[in-house]
């Protein structure tokens, strides 16, 4: 079959065009593939993720007003509890301190008595003394022996005055008087300072019958605790039989609907302050949370974050991230296309031309000067005066002017 020149040019044409595309396609592939992106202006963005537990916010701690035994527990930690249920019982010594508190009202009473004797004995000493006293009990006689000493004295000095005795007699008679009224003088003042003794003594018996009363009536009033609110047991430092000091910490009960969640950040973290938003998430759930307090520790810094829910669980643990974009604007690249060698820093910036197969693009080393960072961009201080696309990534390594393949060139350049 003879073919015609405009059929046979038809075919010549054809074949060309299918050899020029195979050619183009094999030259293509054996391009590094690269991926472009444009320069823009933002701001940097700061971030930082932590780890913590939650723990409620509000809780009523419960400590022993007396030492004692715990006896039977009736709650877990974590179990939910209403205001008024029984956490606990106490086992205190009841009978110890009633019989405590009985001996010492006993003798109180016993030396009340003895007091009031003492106090009418130097009644009566005194006013036997005076010449006051009725002639009857220890007073009576008392009086009745310094009666009987002052008339013989008396009468021994009228005797001496009529020569029927010596002067030594009546001198005995005069000393004898005087010795008696001594005696019973030191008694009253020896009955004086016992009295104040006694009455010390009383004070102390007192105090003691006071206390004694108190220690029974806290016994009964906290033989049983009881949660003081609505909530959940997050600590119990009770077991059954173990002795429990006085003070010391029984049950926490955390309360309302409020947690904190503490972790702690890199010290030279400037950006989290009181106030800040955050997001804290972990398998089941994630919440927006409020910075409320960052305070310096030993590791770095400490943030305090405070989350309102009825789901979270006391000590589930979350992951929380914290993230600020800066005041100031730059421009900004991609971090991942910043590249660097013995030069310096650099990027690649993507630029078409005329080639063996047609328009091509190739890359062209534009050496930059980078400022701050964040996770996921690069501020460029100098170097940038334009907004051309850049390599973000590419499949092989690069070199000024080589040829490559772009794959998203209508990003930047029309068809």
């Amino acid at each position: 079959m003879k073919l015609n020149k405009k059929t046979a040019g038809g075919i010549i044409f054809a074949a060309l065009a299918i050899l020029l595309f195979f050619s183009k396609t094999v030259y293509t592939y054996n391009l590094p593939q690269v991926s472009g992106v444009k320069p823009f202006r933002g701001s940097l963005s700061m971030l930082e993720t932590a780890s913590g537990s939650a723990r409620r916010a509000k809780t009523e701690n419960l400590y022993a007003k007396a030492a004692g035994a715990a006896g039977e527990v009736f709650v877990q930690e974590g179990d939910r509890v209403e205001a008024g249920q029984a956490l606990l019982r106490m086992d205190f010594d009841l009978a110890a301190a009633r019989r405590k508190l009985e001996e010492t009202l006993n003798n109180t009473a016993k030396l009340e008595n003895d007091i009031q004797n003492t106090q009418a004995r130097l009644e009566g000493l005194r006013n036997a003394l005076a010449g006051r006293s009725p002639l009857r009990g220890q007073a009576g006689g008392a009086r009745l022996d310094i009666d009987k000493a002052r008339r013989a004295m008396e009468n021994a000095k009228l005797s001496l005055e009529l020569g029927a005795v010596s002067a030594n007699a009546a001198l005995e008679a005069e000393t004898a008087f005087k010795a008696l009224l001594l005696a019973y003088e030191a008694e009253a003042d020896n009955l004086e300072f016992a009295l104040v003794s006694k009455r010390l003594d009383l004070a102390n018996l007192r105090l003691a019958g006071e206390t004694a009363a108190e220690t029974l009536a806290l016994y009964r009033a906290n033989a049983v605790i009881r949660s003081p609110a609505d909530g959940i047991v997050t600590a119990l430092n009770a077991e059954p039989g173990r002795y429990v000091a006085e003070n010391a910490l029984l049950a926490s009960i955390g309360t309302g609907r409020e947690f904190t969640v503490e972790c702690t950040v890199s010290r030279d973290n400037n950006f989290i302050s009181a106030a800040d938003p955050c997001e804290l998430s972990n398998s089941e759930r994630s919440l927006a949370g409020t910075v409320a307090r960052v305070k310096p520790s030993d590791q770095g810094k400490t943030v305090s974050v405070s989350i309102v829910s009825d789901e979270v669980s006391e000590g589930e643990s979350f992951d929380i991230s914290f993230e600020k974009t800066g005041a100031s604007a730059f421009t900004l690249v991609p971090s991942a296309a910043v590249n660097q060698d013995g030069d310096g820093y650099f990027l690649y910036r993507i630029k078409r031309r005329k080639g063996l197969m047609g328009e091509e693009y190739y890359v062209e080393r534009l050496d930059v000067a980078p400022g701050d960072s964040d996770y996921r961009n690069t501020a460029i201080i100098r170097g940038i005066t334009f907004f051309e696309p850049i390599v973000l990534s590419s499949d092989r390594m690069l070199s000024e002017g080589i040829p490559v393949f772009l794959t998203n060139p209508e990003d930047f350049f029309e068809n």
